[in-house]
């Protein structure tokens, strides 16, 4: 996966996590990557990092609270016919099947961009499948997922 192609299912999950926060339905945040700098100097009157790296591994996309439980997810885009087990680090997976072992909520939201659709994948389904292949055909996902619709104005409903 190239990096920019996953901008469109962030933009939409943003505009829907952002639809949650002002309804009080859910309060999620987008993770930030863990850096860490070794100074900070002052160019053209902006701030800018000096010697900064990434300082440990982040775990999930987003994380937040939906009716008093924790919610967990993933989200992944991809042009291909397929997801590959290799656009998951091995940490990421082994998180939501964590917080899925201890009640907590976690899934991962895939969109095809070929078919243009999103869907909720369960953890446990993907666990299940990527321990017997390296990639999850569309067809085998869109039947044992969920399928989200997008809605005016521009979000999914992930939470059902």
């Amino acid at each position: 996966m190239q990096s920019n192609r996953g901008m469109f299912l962030e933009k939409i999950i943003n505009n829907t996590i952002d639809y949650f926060w002002s309804c009080n339905i859910a309060f999620i945040e987008k993770k930030s990557l863990p850096i860490s700098f070794y100074s900070v100097k002052t160019i053209n009157n902006k701030k800018v990092l000096s010697n900064s790296y990434i300082s440990k591994k982040s775990t999930v996309d987003y994380i937040g609270m939906y009716k008093g439980k924790f919610i967990c997810f993933e989200a992944k885009s991809t042009n291909d016919k397929f997801l590959e087990k290799q656009n998951f680090q091995k940490h990421q997976l082994d998180y939501l099947d964590l917080i899925d072992k201890n009640n907590g909520i976690s899934f991962v939201i895939v969109y095809f961009s070929l078919y243009n659709v999103f869907l909720k994948v369960n953890i446990q389904l993907l666990l299940n499948e990527f321990n017997n292949c390296s990639r999850i055909p569309y067809e085998k996902l869109k039947k044992n997922s969920k399928l989200l619709i997008l809605e005016f104005p521009g979000y999914i409903n992930f939470l059902n």
